[in-house]
């Protein structure tokens, strides 16, 4: 008996562990879209946005009021980020294009300010409780990956968030803008002496991220629902990613995102109390070790 029973035990213990490996890669996904629309955010205009992720709540708000109205996650997918961006583009204007070069506290003063703004709006509008998504019915089955079956949206999610962050690097390395906002990150003023109208890269560049964490916000609602705290639970970790890759570095915003999400996961398997803390202990090794971070050293956005 115990010779028949011993391989089952085996094989459900691999299987539970590729499914939590799995799920550590789902979360590093999402972490690492916020991520890159903070560092692309404070690559070129030098601002640290506090409301980061509040905007992914609305997000992830919009997109549930639009599957709602429509029955389609995927609309929700287009109409969230869009949304999103545009709050992005009138805070740009309207606020933050007023204080560029000022002291840095008062633009940490100023996010942070519109990050409880969009929460109070959120929860004025929707209610201070959370909203359950429907996972759609393409998304509700399990795909067999051999020596385990996986969530058919899980992977969605993986494989959207990469086609993302492909997208994204090429924007950045093989199109003229996305090499206008490389070299900006480097040295404002040169863009600026070229003739090329810093402010409305300043305004692209805004909506680009903050459509990232819309992204983000509208991904993550049908696996933990949407609620007023989930953009400051993911803000923080999203911080972590962007000091442990390196401030600037998109491969190390990548696999910094990638290794947060597995640590984090992994280590809740293990000893669910540490989870919330192993990031920053991991975070506290690597800059003793690397104080630039893992890619900190190689320059903006490579």
């Amino acid at each position: 008996m115990i010779h028949t029973e011993l391989p089952t035990v085996v094989a459900q213990s691999v299987s539970y562990y590729f499914t939590q490996t799995f799920n550590g890669l789902v979360l590093g996904m999402i972490l690492v879209l916020i991520a890159l629309g903070l560092s692309i955010i404070f690559g070129m205009m030098g601002i640290i946005n506090f409301a980061h992720g509040d905007l992914l709540l609305v997000g992830a708000y919009v997109a549930w009021a639009t599957v709602g109205v429509t029955g389609s996650l995927l609309a929700g997918l287009v109409v969230a980020p869009l949304v999103v961006a545009v709050l992005g583009v009138a805070f740009e204007r309207a606020g933050l294009r007023r204080i560029y070069g000022e002291n840095v506290l008062l633009q940490v003063l100023l996010t942070f300010g519109l990050a409880e703004f969009l929460r109070a709006g959120v929860e004025a509008v929707w209610g201070p409780g959370g909203k359950n998504f429907a996972i759609p019915d393409w998304g509700t089955g399990s795909v067999d990956l051999v020596l385990f079956s996986y969530p058919t949206y899980r992977l969605f999610v993986i494989s959207l968030s990469a086609v993302l962050i492909l997208g994204i690097h090429l924007f950045l390395t093989r199109t003229d803008f996305g090499l206008i906002v490389r070299a900006g990150t480097q040295d404002r003023q040169m863009v600026d002496a070229l003739g090329i109208d810093i402010s409305w890269v300043f305004m692209v560049v805004f909506a680009i991220g903050t459509a990232l964490a819309g992204v983000a916000g509208a991904l993550i609602g049908p696996i933990r629902g949407a609620y007023p705290t989930l953009g400051i639970e993911l803000l923080v970790p999203a911080f972590v990613v962007i000091v442990i890759g390196g401030i600037g570095s998109f491969r190390g915003t990548v696999i910094s995102g990638i290794l947060i999400g597995e640590l984090i996961v992994l280590t809740g398997v293990v000893y669910s109390p540490a989870a919330n803390v192993i990031i920053y202990v991991f975070m506290a090794v690597v800059l003793l070790v690397k104080p630039h971070g893992l890619f900190g050293e190689e320059g903006v956005f490579h």
